[in-house]
């Protein structure tokens, strides 16, 4: 890369003043004069014409800008050349992601992590939350996908894949807008008293907990566990219910309002793997632990 004071060069050889090539820089005026007197200094040659109108650059500059853009150009490719090398030795790494379950977690992850990013590169593929189910997940997990990020809150799944936590995410409701509920900004228990809340099949640890806990504590609440997991259409589908939903579930209800709850209930999202990773994918998930710190 070209040193400094030959980018302020540049820079005010393009902008024919020092202060405009200081606000260029994010540098005072001052530094950007110092560092011109210094570079004329070193070549023994004058470079600028000064007026009270601004800076230009005489014919030794002229010969010292048209070399040094040359210069620029050429790193500039070669810079372009390395990054395009350095992605091709990258292993890439097939997410799937969806409205319910987008690949932000992993994505954020991956930003934040320099030995992620110089190993592996991230392609997003899109999928359709009305076929998710542990049977299709099966079925495409090494084959179209390497990994999901998803709430993984059922039993069966620890045994049928690998699991990375990234967190937990706090139950809330979702409210029809019609309801006079929909209006508070939190909501409490007393408040769904002699009401039923939908929730996911109570298969799920996380859901059951928070079933038993409204069953013993306040039982003029109902729970109603729907017959499958939430898909897309699911809100829709009972427009004028209550539901157990979450944050990420948000952009699935817009006819609901998506209320906080006086409760400490949650569930746990992660980054989902085949039982038996492609070797890319295993790779990734040697170095996804260092990252996460988990114990090999």
């Amino acid at each position: 890369m070209i040193a400094s004071i030959y980018m302020t060069f540049l820079a005010v050889a393009e902008t024919g003043s020092f202060s405009k090539a200081a606000g260029k820089l994010f540098v005072s005026p001052v530094a950007v004069m110092n560092q011109m007197n210094e570079l004329e200094g070193e070549v023994k040659a004058v470079l600028f014409v000064r007026t009270n109108r601004g800076v230009s650059l005489t014919r030794a500059g002229q010969m010292l800008q048209t070399k040094l853009l040359a210069i620029k150009k050429q790193t500039d490719q070669a810079m372009a050349e390395v990054r395009a090398i350095s992605a091709k030795d990258k292993v890439r790494i097939r997410v799937g992601a969806s409205m319910m379950r987008p690949a932000t977690l992993l994505t954020a992850l991956w930003q934040d992590s320099e030995l992620l990013q110089r190993n592996f590169s991230l392609q997003i593929i899109p999928f359709d939350d009305n076929q998710f189910n542990a049977k299709w997940l099966s079925s495409v997990l090494g084959t179209e996908f390497d990994c999901i990020t998803s709430p993984y809150d059922v039993k069966e799944w620890y045994k049928n894949f690998c699991v990375f936590k990234l967190g937990e995410e706090k139950f809330k409701l979702a409210v029809p807008f019609s309801h006079p509920l929909s209006q508070k900004e939190i909501l409490t228990l007393a408040d769904l008293s002699h009401l039923t809340i939908l929730t996911p099949p109570r298969e799920s640890p996380a859901v059951d907990k928070l079933c038993k806990f409204i069953e013993k504590t306040y039982p003029n609440i109902r729970t109603e566990p729907l017959a499958a997991f939430y898909t897309a259409n699911t809100f829709m589908e009972h427009p004028h219910d209550i539901l157990l939903t979450r944050e990420s579930f948000k952009i699935m209800s817009s006819a609901f309002r998506t209320i906080d709850v006086e409760w400490d209930f949650s569930s746990p999202t992660g980054i989902i793997f085949a039982l038996k990773p492609l070797p890319q994918a295993a790779g990734f998930i040697s170095i996804l632990k260092q990252v996460l710190k988990i114990s090999p």
